[in-house]
């Protein structure tokens, strides 16, 4: 039987975060209308125990799944392979839904046929204790729109995105494997096939931010930056396959490609100040202006610290990384 929902739960070592998860998710009122996927990706906790565990009182509806490492990108890909919902969306084991607002949710994913149904995203913040719920679609009214007609003046995301299954799997959509911030692959590959959209103007997703070892702590951004630029291309080639013609589109992915940039600018930047992190920077940047110009220029209005190493050709690289690194370290 078609599900109207699949979840997919990155679940690599999280014991402690997982129950919080699933508990999110299971409500008596769409419990028949998902399935939860459960992928350990080669843990060496009790994440699996706990998963099968809620598979034994939910059958039907949790589903785990223990696979050798292949980091983030496999778990997506391991899912969808089994995917039997209407739509799909992930889910990282530290974060969670809201349980009311999902509820709503699930019953719109039942009634529209949209491409891709997007929503708010709320956020946690571990160090203040603070929850927010974001409202970065204020101009977009609830409903479905066409992608040719709305201008979007924000960044899609994966954690405020769910998108149709058959989409992914017809077109063989495939994350990078063994690779580090592979997650915005999962919005930005299937775009080229994304004609419709429905807009819920409530937050679902709730994105835990401060967890250390996390891929944009700064122990993470050093031992995982190399992964970012190799995925930022792939983006790019993406962005090369919409025409030219359907600029609404094209502007969703260069405010993507944009902020990516600035996020690796600012990777190379927090890194220790040394002649070789200057010299990838510099490539980097370089590539962007000669290969991808419009990028480039969406790139440098994005933020001031950019501006300023473009525009001084990297003469100031060692002022910013400064206070760049100061910036990550106190985060």
């Amino acid at each position: 039987m078609e599900k109207t929902l699949t979840i997919s739960i990155a679940a690599y070592n999280v014991q402690d975060t997982i129950e919080r998860a699933l508990d999110s998710l299971l409500d008596w009122r769409i419990n028949d209308d998902i399935e939860i996927i459960v992928v350990d990706d080669g843990g060496q906790d009790e994440s699996l125990s706990i998963a099968k565990r809620y598979a034994e009182e939910y059958p039907g509806i949790v589903i785990p799944i223990h696979k050798e490492n292949g980091g983030y990108g496999s778990t997506i890909n391991a899912s969808l392979e089994k995917s039997t919902g209407k739509y799909f969306k992930q889910l990282d084991g530290d974060d969670w839904f809201l349980t009311e607002n999902f509820v709503e949710f699930v019953e719109v994913l039942k009634k529209t046929e949209a491409d891709c149904v997007i929503s708010e995203v709320a956020e946690y913040h571990a160090g203040t204790g603070e929850q927010k719920e974001n409202e970065v679609h204020k101009k977009i009214s609830e409903g479905i729109h066409s992608f040719a007609k709305i201008n979007f003046e924000s960044v899609l995301t994966m954690h405020g995105t769910a998108i149709k299954t058959k989409i992914l799997q017809d077109h063989n959509i495939r994350i990078i494997e063994k690779c580090f911030y592979s997650d915005t692959e999962l919005v930005v590959l299937p775009m080229p096939y994304l004609e419709t959209f429905y807009m819920f103007k409530k937050a679902v997703y709730v994105y835990f931010i401060g967890a250390e070892g996390q891929s944009m702590s700064l122990g993470g951004i050093e031992k995982h930056y190399p992964d970012h630029e190799k995925v930022y291309w792939e983006l790019v080639e993406v962005y090369n396959m919409i025409p030219e013609e359907n600029t609404n589109k094209r502007n969703i992915i260069l405010m993507r490609l944009a902020k990516e940039a600035v996020f690796h600018i600012e990777f190379l930047c927090c890194l220790p100040i040394s002649s070789t992190h200057k010299k990838e920077l510099v490539e980097f940047g370089n590539r962007l202006k000669k290969d991808y110009p419009d990028v480039y220029e969406a790139t440098r209005k994005r933020r001031r610290m950019v501006r300023i190493l473009f525009d001084t050709k990297f003469l100031a690289y060692h002022l910013v990384a400064r206070k760049t690194r100061a910036k990550y370290k106190n985060r």
